[in-house]
């Protein structure tokens, strides 16, 4: 795929013109919500929301980009682990499930420790917090340092960076392959996957989950066309990640560059640490790949 013409004739409907503009026209604030959501705003407008009940993973549930758009679906009635964007694992060591919330006696928890520490500079938002990975019993298995940098754009678009830097306390931990798996999940809203009409594509030139699941690729993108215009959210892989995006890209939603279903699982012990990195792209006009694939090197750069 090498130019917009390959694109179906939906996403030929009308030239793309990039406006210049500051998106939103005004100033970036975090506004506590509860006590375990945060709300990243532009003047009265919630571009994005981050929460962390004490029966779920950390996550975030909205990300606004052009059209004021949300490009996320959180907890669909048929699975209610999916969030919009989260990092959290299905089975760890001896069937821990740190995901989903259906078997009480492997059920863990990933829980905020202290602070969530915000902050604004411009067009950019930056949150980060500590979580701990906790046993059944309440012992942590696992601690994680996390972080999501927010970057408003021109046309209202906006990039999302979420990076994890997760550490074993004690005993060695296994990260099993499973499907269950989102380090991170992305879930696309309804509107914009491919069984609804979205176009599903990757950096390979393949189209759709026959073609892309289980394949490596450095970004998936999943573009539709809503209220007259044309909106896609991207995810590109990071080089310095320990292995390459092999994308679980599932037609009816849930996208993960999951780092370990497709190659094995990941072993850990006290003083290793397994570091993820990862953009998320929210962008106007269709999932150009000539465009997508300059992003992803300005994203290598980072």
């Amino acid at each position: 795929m090498n130019s917009t013409d390959d694109f179906p004739t939906l996403y030929r409907v009308r030239p793309f013109v990039h406006c210049l503009r500051r998106p939103f026209s005004m100033k970036l604030s975090f506004v506590r919500e509860t006590p375990a959501v945060i709300n990243l705003k532009a003047g009265k407008t919630t571009l994005s929301r981050y929460a962390w009940p004490a029966d779920q993973h950390p996550h975030v549930t909205c990300l606004l980009g052009p059209g004021k758009r949300n490009v996320l679906e959180d907890q669909p009635a048929d699975h209610l682990h999916h969030h919009g964007v989260c990092y959290s694992h299905g089975v760890v060591n001896n069937d821990l499930d740190f995901y989903t919330y259906r078997n009480t006696r492997t059920r863990c928890r990933i829980s905020v420790g202290g602070e969530v520490n915000t902050k604004t500079e411009g067009n950019v938002g930056l949150l980060s917090h500590e979580s701990q990975w906790l046993n059944p019993d309440g012992s942590q298995l696992l601690v994680d340092t996390r972080s999501c940098r927010w970057e408003i754009l021109d046309a209202d678009e906006l990039y999302l960076d979420v990076a994890l830097d997760l550490q074993p306390v004690s005993v060695p931990v296994t990260l099993h392959p499973t499907n269950e798996s989102g380090m991170p999940l992305v879930r696309p809203a309804d509107w914009l996957v491919a069984v609804h009409g979205g176009l599903l594509t990757d950096s390979e030139g393949r189209r759709g989950e026959q073609e892309m699941f289980g394949k490596p690729a450095r970004w998936v993108d999943e573009t539709a066309e809503t209220n007259g215009q044309l909106i896609g959210l991207t995810i590109f892989d990071h080089p310095s990640n320990p292995v390459p995006a092999h994308w679980f890209a599932r037609d009816y939603g849930p996208l993960s560059p999951n780092y370990n279903y497709f190659t094995g699982p990941i072993e850990l012990i006290k003083g290793d640490r397994l570091s993820l990195k990862y953009r998320i792209f929210v962008h106007a006009g269709p999932g150009d790949p000539d465009r997508l694939n300059a992003e992803c090197d300005r994203f290598a750069t980072v």
